[in-house]
């Protein structure tokens, strides 16, 4: 188990432009202080809403008026950061109105915005539209904001159920949003119990957080409804897998990979918030967190350029910034998008070396072997063969993971002592593929999306792996004990092989095994998390697919096969612990659901036995001897099915009969507040619903859809999502 031994917060940040034209998502987060010095962390996420271009005009003119109005706002004591959240976010909204009506080009345009301010570890928050925020605490993920549509407003007045409101076509219709109409109703509620009177959830501002806490920020894109598939792009559960595995930045980088994969038809966004001392939860291999952060800080040396995985936008962001205040302490670890784009031509390639801790041996040709642990760019003739024979790993945590980038922005990330030779780079000499031969050792190829690459891995008596589709592949060769493994971890198409001259094919979350192998020659569930230690940005998570081959293997979710310790590692049993909470006095808010008084140490955790083996199976020893009659298979495994249901393309426009959103909000004021003397009271009364809200058609049915660069539902008396 890894954790943060520092009291720092770590902060993870990730965007995609999903099934989108065009990136309308912004977010930022960073330490400020306000004029009279308050120190804060600030996140914002916002979802622009317009269309032609213009909903990211909206999102990244909502985000810099917020940060400038609280840098210079004159306020001095929490009691006051609610009210400092509602002006900046209405100052916002007088922002992109203003410019919406000065430019007709611009006009209809507007954002979501979700607010949070962390201030000696209690959390103050304000929600405008459908944009989330989670707390994920106690192996749950609630949300702590509510979603400012038609379809909740409806149920909250009684109208509709929420299984009709949720299938009514104006369902997700906003009825606020930021520059809408010059007036602007800001929800500074926090729900823990869920959705429940504002007045009430007014009252949890300042809500105390706590070690092992996380927090999720993000655009709908990430949670919303699947189109045309059963579920959410992210599942709850999901959320709390994938947080509470892995720290902040690696997290919001999986969640956001997740939705994606899923054929996301929005832009997709996320923030995650890791309170100081929190811990991974059991089941990351050792030195994950080690060996990712050296080799993304290693990686980060040699990157100068703009991330390009595919023709859509992709944005991973992690800055380390110094909080300006101990109350709030922030490392954030770089993530590994920047990968250059080597030069390749006829008559030879550049090369980019990462070596890893202990550095790398390489050679060219018949030349003398040259040791490194700095970045090289080396240079690959037509002619060349490039020897690499990887540093050994020093520690169990301490990794030497060395990564080799070549053109097409292809990567190798080597394991410790891994020997591997660069026979042939494609686009080399009319090469229409790249040779790697594995003379022993593990190593990982990464092959990102955009142009089209074939990269084949051979042992070193002649079996082959190759990847032709984007995607991430493990192959291991060994001598002695013989063993050659191929794991798939992503892959849009298969990871491909050939053992004895059988051809086989694997999907994602699949491995097979030739030799000393726990299972030999039959295609098994992977768990991806024990490779996560070799790439940065691999997800934790896999759920294996059910193949149809002769040993019956049940669909399992992260299953970890007995492996044979490298060389000088320890056989690693996880053990789960909790930290203590610290107790908060009794006018704090009370925490959500599922809390308890009191820690409860959770059981010892092993490895699990692969399936089709009972519980006594342990891994083979080090020392096995070689097999000398491994069976090798005749047969090749079906393929699955590649159909991937498509995004729609048109959405129907809703009626317009939606009610109007509150109009009795304060006029923001035009000057900067001064701090108030006392502590404002919370409100005393809410102002009534409406009791007229027409009630939505039930008869008519809705027009036919009409192109608009925004899926989601749009309304004429509602602000346009």
């Amino acid at each position: 188990m890894t954790a943060q031994t520092n009291g720092q917060m770590l902060i993870g940040q990730m965007q995609d432009q999903g099934g989108r034209p065009n990136m309308e998502d912004n977010i930022e987060v960073r330490p400020l202080r306000t004029a009279l010095g308050l120190p804060l962390l600030v996140a914002m996420v916002a979802d622009g809403i317009g269309g032609n271009n213009c909903g990211e005009v909206a999102s990244q003119l909502a985000i810099e008026t917020v940060f400038n109005e609280m840098a210079k706002a004159a306020v001095e004591n929490a009691e006051q950061i609610p009210q400092l959240l509602a002006y900046a976010l209405k100052q916002a909204n007088e922002a992109v109105y203003r410019a919406a009506k000065a430019d007709k080009s611009k006009e209809g345009m507007g954002t979501t915005a979700t607010l949070a301010a962390i201030h000696n570890n209690k959390l103050y928050l304000a929600n405008v539209g459908d944009s989330r925020a989670y707390l994920v605490r106690d192996g749950r993920a609630q949300q702590i904001t509510v979603d400012h549509t038609w379809a909740r407003e409806m149920v909250r007045l009684g109208h509709l159920s929420v299984e009709d409101a949720a299938a009514h076509p104006k369902g997700e219709a906003l009825v606020r949003s930021i520059g809408y109409g010059e007036r602007l109703e800001v929800d500074l509620g926090i729900y823990p119990d869920g959705d429940e009177e504002e007045r009430q959830a007014r009252t949890r501002q300042g809500f105390p957080l706590q070690t092992n806490d996380r927090l999720l920020l993000c655009s709908d894109g990430l949670v919303k409804d699947r189109y045309k598939a059963s579920g959410h792009y992210v599942e709850p559960n999901e959320i709390v897998q994938i947080i509470s595995r892995n720290h902040a930045e690696k997290a919001a980088q999986a969640l956001v990979k997740k939705a994606v994969s899923r054929q996301a038809d929005d832009n997709v966004s996320a923030i995650v918030l890791e309170m100081p001392g929190s811990q991974v939860a059991a089941g990351m291999p050792r030195g994950v967190i080690i060996g990712a952060a050296v080799l993304l800080l290693l990686l980060a040396i040699g990157a100068g350029a703009f991330a390009l995985l595919s023709g859509r936008q992709t944005v991973a962001e992690a800055t380390a910034v110094p909080l300006p205040s101990t109350d709030v302490p922030v490392v954030v670890v770089p993530t590994a998008t920047a990968v250059p784009e080597m030069e390749v031509s006829e008559a030879g390639a550049d090369l980019l070396l990462q070596p890893g801790l202990e550095g790398v041996t390489w050679a060219i040709g018949d030349g003398e072997r040259q040791p490194a642990k700095e970045p090289a760019t080396l240079q690959f003739a037509a002619s060349d063969l490039l020897t690499l024979v990887n540093g050994r790993t020093a520690a169990a945590d301490r990794p030497n993971i060395t990564n080799l980038i070549l053109p097409a922005q292809v990567q190798l990330f080597l394991d410790g002592e891994t020997e591997m030779t660069l026979t042939a780079v494609q686009g080399v000499q009319d090469s229409d593929e790249t040779r790697v031969r594995l003379e022993n050792g593990l190593l990982l190829v990464e092959m990102p999306e955009g142009e089209a690459s074939r990269v084949v891995i051979v042992s070193a008596i002649g079996d082959e792996a190759w990847l032709e589709n984007p995607g991430l592949m493990v192959v291991q060769y060994q001598d002695d004990p013989f063993t050659f493994m191929v794991a798939c971890l992503e892959a849009e198409g298969y990871c491909r092989l050939t053992y004895d001259d059988s051809p086989y094919d694997l999907v994602a979350g699949q491995y097979i095994c030739f030799g000393n192998c726990p299972v030999v020659a039959a295609i098994q569930p992977v768990d991806i998390g024990e490779y996560a230690y070799l790439a940065p940005g691999l997800i934790v998570v896999a759920t294996a697919v059910p193949t149809a081959t002769d040993t019956s293997t049940p669909t399992a979710t992260n299953t970890r096969r007995p492996t044979t310790p490298r060389p000088g590692e320890p056989t690693v049993t996880a053990t789960a612990t909790t930290a203590v909470t610290p107790t908060s006095d009794n006018s704090a808010p009370p925490p959500p659901p599922g809390a308890t008084a009191t820690n409860v140490q959770p059981p010892t955790l092993t490895n699990t036995p692969p399936p089709g083996t009972t519980a006594t199976n342990t891994p083979p020893p080090t020392n096995t001897p070689p097999a000398t009659n491994t069976p090798r298979p005749s047969t090749s495994t079906p393929r699955p099915p590649t159909s991937t249901p498509q995004p729609p393309t048109n959405t129907p426009v809703p009626p317009t009969n939606t009610p109007q959103p509150p109009t009795n909000t304060p006029i923001p004021p035009t000057s900067t507040p001064q701090p108030p003397t006392a502590t404002p009271e919370p409100p005393t009364a809410t102002p009534e619903p409406p009791t007229a809200t027409p009630e939505p058609p039930t008869d008519t049915p809705p027009p036919p859809p009409t192109d608009t660069p925004d899926a989601r539902p749009t309304d004429t008396s509602a602000p346009q999502p």
